[in-house]
């Protein structure tokens, strides 16, 4: 089998559908392997716009969108748009070509170490050298794409190598669960919550995934607990409902920063550090800050937002919580995008319903600020 339509055999069993390229003389036969097959090529403009295209596509499927490119300038057209999907956590993988590597006729012409150059800005980058390793460094690309904490990887693929024959059967993808939270981590987080008189629950870009925004929303509409979003965190809950208070779009100053104020616990779900802060954590009189990994860790620093700052335990291994100042000699732990609780655990949660809904007067407060500020 001719070594391009091993490449192209091996995208189809990842799930692939489309592919965002602009065609060049060093992915023609790759561009031909894909006519015969059943995955749409979308041409577009410039390169730039096919990476944004598929990363964009990655963060809403959560399945890694593919852009293709040709060398040299081609591909260094792909540096923002993988910068936008390494920071963003957006599953990506791109493909260049590149000029024969065994023999060439053409000197140094376009030819940069792109493999180099996209090594700061991706979780994995290889140039394929053979095509027997095809099968390989695609389930390498696509598992290290899609797997907690997303992001782009890249592969380049020279014209000599997309030309020769392989025998090599496709690596069919494995299925991979998410790792659950510790009980004792997810009891802390329980008491946290059952001693709280005005909690808030921040949602962030972690949380953005399909089975947490799931038990997000029940987890809110169990126990009306207000809800506040960053950027990149919106739509992980309904913000239509009467528990969403707002997104935080500036750091300070904005309305929700006064529910902020007077909450005694913050529920950090899913913020990563490349977002833009929710708000200012300044320091002021020592208080305790809650910051669990796995296992679960407390550490001493100082706030004045609120008495309790808790980060829910680790379920996708990847986010990190932002708000510990580098001086507290606390580290950069992971925050939560998945809670799954066990049904003692639930029923705990349940329990503290009615504590919530005696505090009535902090919901409406809060909707009156959001009145206010309309």
């Amino acid at each position: 089998m001719k070594a391009s339509d091993l490449f192209v055999r091996a995208l189809e069993a990842e799930g692939v559908e489309h592919v965002f390229a602009i065609p060049g003389e060093e992915n023609l036969d790759l561009l031909e392997s894909l006519r015969g097959s059943n995955i749409k090529l979308v041409i577009t403009r410039h390169e730039q716009a096919a990476g944004f295209m598929a990363s964009t596509y990655g963060r809403l499927t959560g399945k890694a969108g593919v852009c293709m490119s040709t060398l040299g300038p081609g591909a260094t057209n792909l540096v923002t748009a993988a910068a936008y999907a390494q920071l963003g956590a957006m599953p990506m993988v791109m493909i260049t070509g590149q000029k024969p590597i065994k023999t060439s006729k053409q000197g140094q012409f376009q030819i940069i170490d792109v493999v180099d150059m996209m090594r700061p800005l991706t979780k994995f980058t290889k140039q394929v050298v053979s095509g027997d390793s095809i099968p390989t460094r695609i389930r390498e690309s696509f598992r290290l794409a899609q797997e907690e904490r997303p992001g782009a990887t890249h592969l380049e693929l020279p014209e000599d190598i997309a030309r020769e024959h392989s025998t090599m059967p496709v690596t069919e993808p494995s299925a991979t669960r998410r790792p659950i939270a510790e009980d004792k981590a997810i009891c802390k987080a329980i008491e946290a919550i059952k001693g709280a008189r005005k909690p808030l629950l921040l949602a962030g870009a972690g949380a953005n995934r399909k089975l947490t925004s799931k038990m997000l929303r029940q987890f809110v509409e169990k126990l009306g607990i207000p809800v506040i979003t960053t950027q990149m965190g919106k739509g992980v809950v309904n913000e239509t409902g009467p528990h969403f208070l707002g997104n935080t779009a500036l750091s300070d100053g904005d309305f929700v920063h006064r529910a902020i104020d007077q909450a005694d616990l913050i529920i950090n779900v899913g913020h990563d550090v490349v977002e833009k802060p929710p708000f200012f954590f300044a320091p002021a009189v020592p208080k305790w800050f809650t910051s669990t990994s796995t296992p679960p860790r407390w550490t001493r620093s100082t706030s004045h937002r609120s008495k309790w700052s808790a980060t829910l335990p680790t379920a996708c291994g990847s986010s990190r919580s932002a708000w510990i100042p580098r001086n507290t000699g606390a580290s950069r732990t992971s925050t939560a995008s998945a809670m799954r609780c066990k049904s003692t655990s639930m029923k705990a949660f349940r329990t503290t319903a009615s504590r919530f809904a005696r505090s009535a007067w902090w919901m409406k407060s809060a909707r009156s600020c959001r009145k206010t500020a309309s």
